[in-house]
């Protein structure tokens, strides 16, 4: 019995060359592909969702009016990314900072490792881990914004400790100083680890990536008949 192929997903240049040809209504498949990744990054630096999505939508503006400027040296993920990482700074710094980052401990151990400490069960169901997410971010939301944004744009985005100082203007010893104390921080005040699940944070689908892109594009298609 035959099967009917499943279409090749179209590259992220490929995408580009169409919108930078006049095919703008194609920006909503970049919008859609990564408004997860954007939104965890403009919520690792801003305090709350409204803020985050307020930095995301501004940065897909900046994107889309910048998007001649993007070189493929890099991925287009980590150029878009540090935009919203931009957009998100930009507005956390005209709100009054709740938490400081003290300077030192550059003597201090590594913290170890949160997936060293414990497993999660393998017979956790989805809204245990959806329970173990939420948990997990009302602990970051305790932590000051300096490391917070650290531990999401390393944990929960997985960049490296380089790009994360490229991000956030730091040098990378703060980076790891940062790190260790926002997972120091964060295993204090849970007595299990979260693991593996500390990347279903901020989830950003459905009916909320909908508002968004729609919103996006509005805004897109009218700057494109400028």
């Amino acid at each position: 019995m035959s099967t009917v192929p499943l279409p090749i997903a179209a590259t992220d240049q490929s995408i580009i060359a169409q919108v930078l040809a006049g095919q703008v209504s194609e920006f909503a498949v970049l919008v859609r592909r990564y408004n997860q990744r954007l939104f965890r990054a403009a919520r690792a630096v801003t305090r709350t969702d409204m803020d985050a999505e307020d930095a995301l939508q501004q940065a897909w503006m900046e994107i889309y009016r910048h998007l001649d400027k993007f070189r493929s040296e890099a991925a287009f993920s980590t150029w878009a990314t540090r935009i919203a990482v931009n957009e998100g700074l930009s507005i956390s710094r005209r709100r009054p900072l709740l938490g400081l980052v003290h300077p030192g401990a550059q003597g201090e151990d590594p913290a170890q490792d949160l997936t060293e400490r414990t497993a999660p069960q393998p017979t956790m169901t989805t809204a245990e881990r959806s329970q173990i997410g939420k948990l997990m971010e009302q602990c970051l939301e305790r932590i000051p914004q300096g490391n917070r944004e650290v531990m999401i744009l390393r944990d929960v985005l997985e960049f490296d400790t380089a790009e994360t100082a490229a991000f956030l203007g730091l040098s990378e010893e703060a980076v790891r100083v940062r790190l260790h104390r926002a997972r120091a921080a964060v295993a204090a005040q849970l007595d299990e680890v979260v693991g593996e699940h500390v990347r279903t944070l901020y989830g950003f689908d459905g009916a909320r990536c909908d508002r968004v892109t729609a919103a996006v594009m509005c805004n897109v298609l009218a700057v494109a008949r400028l």
